[in-house]
This record gives structure tokens, sequence and C-alpha cells, in this order.
């Protein structure tokens, strides 16, 4: 019989966590457990706190505080007593101690919670320090260490206990919604706790190359490390694949795709469940990880419905790359020819009217590729000249141009020269002008060559 729920009048789901004193007053006054009157005390005592806090802030004088920081510490004090009336065992219990208790007391008591939770999540930080994810994502490491730091040195019990100081940038798979102060710091670095705790089965080399198979760049990515490492070691328990070293083939993600098409949400659920039951007995997975891990299989099947209908399976459950396998393709500009001759060419050819006549000069004079990038700089060329020049070269030539010249961003537009600024546009009308096919081609090249000035 110990183990029932105790029946509350007040909903407990009614209440707002980040305002929970608040909520309850006003949840309490609505439903005839607290007068009028038992209200107007609670406030008046609520007051008299802030008398006192007010003085001690203001070095003793409690007269001159503005009314920003008065409120302040007034939103401070009210968090603070909610944080302990959090503790009692239903919403009825808490009026029940506002009633038999001083709300100094109670305010007391909030205060030591407070204390007792910055210590708990101290030492929570430190363990998660100690085993942080080998990972050069720059997110990740920083507010982990430095960003949580920031909240301990900024943190001020007594006048603002309900701030976080700190935007916190690193998500978390399971975003902390509804909490503030300390208590959201707390549950931010629980869940970074379970979501390392999972991660740390693999190695640095096995994360990187999986998360490169979400995005090269993902080092410089606002994104959460564990959701795609949890979800594609699923797919390597439902796949058959390599869980260890989180191995998907496109073979395995067709597999998948045929597991899933047309699968309800039940049986998908089913499929999921049983994979996360496997990487419980092949981690040894402790029980706040496993809840943590559960809680998101909601997400994953939405994510997995989408993606079947989208036809995008692979940017669900990832496949790993390793770029530094990727040839890499050196180009040489050349030497640049003397200053007075290359002015005579130039000069010719601004003075010929057609372009033909413009291309057979340029092939006939110009050897090095530094010389033609100037002149399709330098020589007044139309777009129909550009474009001929651009028919006449190598696809590795096209590429090495592109990876020069790229399409950027208008704002980014403003440093370079009009001529830099049209050959940038000529370049981009000649490549979308081509088939599909080989713009990915010359896309991807212009990511692996390494230009030689």
């Amino acid at each position: 019989m110990e183990n029932i729920e105790k029946f509350s009048r007040i909903d407990r789901l009614k209440l707002n966590e980040e305002h929970y004193f608040q909520s309850l007053l006003e949840q309490a006054y609505l439903i005839g457990l607290l007068s009028e009157d038992e209200l107007e005390k609670i406030q008046f005592d609520c007051l008299a706190i802030l008398a006192r806090r007010a003085e001690q802030y203001n070095n003793g004088d409690s007269s001159s505080i503005q009314v920003e920081a008065a409120q302040n510490i007034l939103t401070s004090i009210m968090f603070t007593v909610g944080l302990y009336l959090k503790t009692c065992d239903c919403p009825d219990d808490a009026i029940d101690a506002l009633r038999k208790e001083k709300l100094e007391t109670l305010y007391l008591y909030g205060r030591k919670q407070i204390d007792k939770m910055l210590n708990i999540t101290k030492l929570l930080q430190g363990r998660i320090i100690n085993d942080l994810i080998d990972t050069p994502n720059i997110f990740y490491g920083s507010t982990i260490a430095d960003g949580i730091n920031g909240f301990f040195k900024l943190y001020r019990q007594d006048f603002s206990a309900h701030e976080i100081h700190i935007t916190a940038d690193y998500p978390t798979y399971h975003e902390v919604c509804g909490l503030v102060g300390i208590e959201f710091i707390k549950q931010y670095l629980e869940n970074i706790y379970c979501e390392n705790s999972f991660c740390n089965h693999f190695t640095a080399d096995c994360i990187h190359h999986l998360l490169c198979g979400y995005h090269e760049d993902y080092q410089n990515l606002l994104i959460n490390l564990f959701e795609p490492i949890f979800i594609t070691a699923l797919g390597c328990v439902i796949a058959h694949a390599d869980v260890s070293n989180l191995k998907l083939s496109f073979a395995d993600i067709d597999y998948l795709t045929r597991i899933f098409k047309g699968a309800s949400n039940e049986k998908t659920e089913l499929i999921l469940q049983s994979a996360l039951d496997e990487l419980r007995k092949l981690f040894s997975l402790p029980a706040y990880t496993l809840r943590y891990m559960k809680k998101g299989l909601p997400k994953i099947i939405s994510v997995i419905e989408n993606a079947i209908v989208l036809n995008t399976m692979d940017r669900v459950f990832l496949i790993s790359k390793y770029p530094e396998n990727t040839p890499v393709l050196s180009f040489s500009f050349g030497d640049k020819m003397d200053d007075e001759l290359y002015r005579k060419i130039i000069d010719e050819i601004m003075q010929s009217q057609d372009t033909s006549t413009k291309i057979k000069i340029i092939k006939e004079n110009i050897y090095s590729f530094a010389d033609l990038e100037d002149i399709l700089l330098d020589a007044n060329l139309s777009a129909e000249d550009v474009n001929a020049v651009l028919h006449e070269l190598t696809p590795t030539e096209i590429v090495a141009l592109i990876k020069k010249h790229p399409m950027l961003q208008e704002i980014e537009l403003y440093n370079l020269r009009e001529s830099e600024v049209l050959l940038c546009n000529y370049l981009n009308d000649f490549l979308i002008a081509l088939p599909p096919q080989q713009q990915i081609w010359i896309k991807k090249a212009a990511k692996a060559i390494d230009l030689i000035d």
C-alpha cells in the first residue's frame, strides 16, 4: 500500500516547472485549497524576504535598490521556495508545507537544496570532463567545459538563483525544457552524461568517420553527436552489421529500407525496441542510459517514417566516410609571362571585335594557367567570350577555376573587384548549364583539388 501514489487535488501536470511556486499558488487558489487571506499572507511574506535580501544585495541599504534588481531578487526567492516545494510528495503536500512552515524556513530549505544541487552538478561535470568524447567538434567540449564553468562563476544563489547566464550552445538529444537556474544545468549535464556513457563504447576514429558520413565539416556544425551514433548502432543491430565499428554498407541501407517500408508504427517500435535490448546486452548499458535511449524511440520512428517517404534512409542510418582516403589532385597555375608582353596581348585581345579572333590570340600566346586567369580578369571579355574560352578548357582546368573563383554570398562579394565578381558569375552560369552528373563531379573535384599558384 505504501507504493500507491498519493492522491492530489492539484493536478501536477498543470504546474509550470519554471515558475512552480507561482503556478502552485494559482492552482491552489482556483480549487479552493488556499483562501484569499492565505494567499495575501504568502505574498506579504515573500516581500519580507525580499526586503532582507535587497538589504544584503545593497550592502545594508534596501531603500535605493532599482526596480529591475528588486524584481529579479523576488523571482529568485520564488524559484528557491519552489525548488524545495517540488521535493514534496505531491502538490497538496506542498500547500500543507506552506501552511505549517514559515515562508522564510521554506526559503532556507530551498537554498540548501540549491547548494546540494550545485555540489552534485560540479561533481557530475568533473566526471563528464574526465571522460569526454574525443571529437574535433568545436561546440561539444567548449560548452561542457568552458560554458558550464562560466555558469558556476556567474551563478548567484541569493539574488538570481533562476538565471542560467550561459547559452549552452551544444544541443542534447533530448532538449531541456521548462527548467531554469541550477535545475537546467543539472538536467543538461545529466543528459550529456547519459549520451557519453553510450558513445564512449566506440573509438574516436569510429565516431569521427561516422560523423564524416553526416557532413565532412561536422566539427564546425552545431549538432548533437549522440543521435547519429545511437541511430546507426540500432541500424547495425537490425541489419546484422558490425556494431562495434558502426559499419553500415549501402546493401545494409537497402535492407533497412525494406524492413521499415510499409511497417506500422507499432511494428517499427518493436523492431527498434528489440535492437535497443541487444545494445543493452552487448554494452551492459546502465538503467539510466537505457531509459534515456528508450525515450528517443518515438523520435526515431518519426524520422524513419519521413525517410521512407523521401527515400533518404542513408541520411538516417549513416555510412562511415573516410576523407583521408580521398585522392588529392594537385594543379599548378604555372609561371606568369613578362609584364610588357602580357600588356601587348591584352591590347590585342581588347582591339579584336569577334570572339573567334580573341580565342585564336589566347590559344597562340597563352601557355600558363596563371596568365589565362589574368586574361579572363583583365581583358574585358563578354559573357560570350568567357563561355567560349571555358569550352576550350579541360575538365580539370574548369575545376581549378571554380575552386579559385567559387560562387560567393552577396555580402562576400564586396571585397572583390568587379572583374572577379563577373568571372564568378560566368563560371556559375557555365556550371549550371552542364548535365547534372557533370556538375556533381566538378563540385566534388573542386573540394579535392589542391591549387598551386
